[in-house]
């Protein structure tokens, strides 16, 4: 039987391990990128053991963990007060707990250690300058049209192309990105520039009314990624909005002196404008189907959105793998994926709300916080972290 194509909208890590996984399933693989280059963008990504575990089966996890950080332990803070609530060691006893390890990575060195697999794998072409414009499906073929008029024939066509999706616009109109009205603050800063308590293998999360600060580091230790959540109400969408650092310190006056010393050590921050997606009840028609961000976005509270990708690449890998049937492959990738995937976006929106209460709530979550046993943290979302391709 001949070779099956798949084309994949999109070069970002859920398009990258897209590519990786059909090709390990025996597809030959062409990646189409709107981008004429690939860009550093964003900060720090979380994986936990449901992603990593994603990842030792694609053969990159040793390419990944070579620039990954794997905290000690997990805190967190009461923002204005500086005291821990609550806390769990990771490292070893999260991976013995939960079967997988949990790491923290700048996105940059995750994104190349999954763009230098995909370009020594001959069965993926990657080509930049590649936006789709529109497509027409069958059960078991499409046809794709990309930027200068060219088209392309594959046996499906898998849309990884983000939270502005050309192919969910296509294919659901109407399923438009919800406007979070909060804004994510991020900077990378030396390790050395801060107090050696707050630059040790330890992600930590800050706790204050109306907002939060994670801080935890990559680079192999070198550096510590930064992201503060803050209300914000400017709809303008981007990695790279500058944000001035004067109007990210009025959200946090009050807090504590470790929490200012973060806030205060970077000499520049970028402004994301928060948005996701309600969970919608199918993704595909035909022979297309999406992943990662362009079916599922979430907001980034429980750190699931690249891990969520990551499963859906391996999920949809196996069932094309075992099946000539395009479409009711790629049916089936979706009654699995969508319930779990609609679960997690739910409870990262639940996040929203306990991480920014204030007043009497804010005081009752902490008591809850500081009585409750830290292994029971982690404990809650088992339901996450155990999951297994």
């Amino acid at each position: 039987m001949a070779t099956r194509r798949i084309l994949v909208a999109g070069a970002g890590i859920g398009g990258l391990t897209a590519a990786l996984a059909l090709a390990q399933a025996g597809f030959d693989v062409t990646i189409l990128e709107r981008a004429q280059a690939l860009e550093e963008a964003g900060a720090g990504v979380q994986l936990a053991a449901n992603a990593t575990r994603c990842l030792k089966a694609l053969g990159v996890y040793e390419r990944v963990a070579a620039n990954a950080v794997f905290p000690e332990a997990f805190e967190v803070m009461d923002g204005r007060r500086g005291t821990r609530l609550t806390g769990a060691p990771m490292g070893a006893q999260a991976e013995a707990r939960f079967g997988g390890p949990f790491l923290v990575i700048h996105r940059a060195d995750l994104h190349s250690a999954l763009l230098a697999a995909v370009r020594e794998n001959p069965a993926i072409e990657l080509r930049f300058g590649h936006a789709v414009e529109r497509f027409e499906a069958e059960p078991d073929a499409v046809t794709v049209h990309v930027t200068g008029g060219e088209s392309l024939h594959a046996d499906a066509l898998i849309g990884a192309d983000g939270l502005r999706s050309a192919l969910r616009l296509q294919l659901h109109p109407e399923a438009k990105p919800s406007f979070r009205h909060r804004a994510a603050w991020r900077a990378t800063v030396p390790a050395g520039v801060l107090p050696a308590g707050l630059a040790g293998p330890v992600t930590r999360l800050w706790l204050g009314p109306g907002a939060h600060l994670v801080s935890y580091p990559v680079k192999g230790g070198e550096a510590v990624n930064l992201v503060a959540v803050t209300p914000n109400e400017r709809e303008v969408h981007g990695w790279n909005l500058e944000g001035a650092p004067g109007e990210l310190l009025a959200h946090y006056r009050g807090w504590s002196t470790g929490a200012l010393a973060l806030i205060g050590a970077p000499e520049r921050w970028l402004r994301w404008a928060l948005f996701d997606l309600d969970p919608m009840p199918i993704w595909g028609a035909g022979a297309v189907t999406l992943l990662g961000d362009a079916a599922h976005a979430m907001p980034p509270f429980l750190a699931q959105g690249a891990a969520q990708a990551i499963e859906d690449a391996v999920v949809l890998a196996d069932l094309l793998k075992s099946t000539a049937e395009i479409a009711p492959a790629l049916r089936r990738y979706e009654a699995l994926r969508i319930p779990r995937t609609a679960r997690v976006q739910k409870a990262a929106r639940g996040m929203d709300r306990i991480y920014h209460l204030s007043g009497p709530a804010r005081l009752a979550r902490d008591l809850v916080m500081r009585t409750r046993p830290g292994d029971a943290v982690l404990e809650r979302y088992r339901w996450i972290y155990g999951w297994t391709p």
